[in-house]
């Protein structure tokens, strides 16, 4: 089967799809935004990132998406056929979607980083080099907007950085001995894991990345899931 996936790979979620994708074995096409009026052509109902077609159907949200692609494709599966791993493997997957989203985003955009992302973000729709300085500073309020209102915009990097580090710690506890998130194999947890912490491992976010690369089971650990997925 082949799949189409409509996004960009500066998205952790769509990082997050074509991990699934890939696992399945699937061959995958990706088609990137040229302007901001793609998103909302492909996905009228949220205008976000990432959409896939499967087949002529197609799907938004990345939970979604990966619960359709393993209902199509069994193997391998993306849930432990325990069912009480499975639910710790869904939670997880929900809190790297909505927690810890919004500190990798936090990190990106902070005032010392913000101009370097939203250049880089208008420069990957292919908007205009005359352009760029007239909408960078709106990209940067609404971001920054939306992050004030979801409360990390607020704390002092010193803060933030701190609360990063624990929620990396913490992601270490839960993952204990094993290779992925309760499980041998890669789960639902460990694409979205994994779609955060390689979109903070990024140049553009030397705090986030820093704090990342200074926990060596946990780089190993996304080396192992990035082997797992397709390399």
């Amino acid at each position: 089967m082949q799949v189409t996936i409509y996004g960009s790979r500066l998205s952790p979620f769509v990082e997050k799809v074509i991990r699934g994708v890939q696992r399945k074995g699937l061959t995958w096409e990706l088609i990137e935004p040229k302007s901001p009026s793609d998103l909302e052509k492909w996905n009228p109902q949220t205008g976000k990132m990432p959409v896939v077609d499967f087949a002529g159907e197609r799907l938004f949200d990345s939970t979604f998406i990966l619960r359709k692609l393993d209902e199509r494709v069994p193997q391998p599966p993306l849930l432990s056929d325990d069912p009480v791993s499975a639910a710790h493997q869904r939670q997880i997957e929900d809190w790297a979607d909505e927690a810890l989203y919004w500190y990798v985003m936090a990190f990106h955009w902070t005032p010392k980083n913000a101009a370097a992302t939203a250049g880089r973000m208008l420069g990957s729709m292919r908007v205009p080099g005359f352009l760029r300085p007239l909408l960078a500073p709106l990209v940067r309020r609404r971001i920054g907007g939306q992050l004030h209102a979801q409360g990390l915009g607020r704390l002092p990097e010193p803060v933030l950085a701190r609360e990063f580090g624990e929620k990396l710690d913490d992601l270490l506890r839960m993952l204990g001995e094993r290779q992925f998130f309760h499980s041998d194999e890669p789960s639902v947890a460990d694409l979205a894991v994994y779609g955060q912490l390689k979109n903070a491992d990024d140049e553009l976010s030397p705090e986030a990345r820093d704090a990342i690369r200074r926990r060596p089971k946990l780089v190993e650990y996304l080396k192992r899931v990035e082997q797992a997925t397709g390399g």
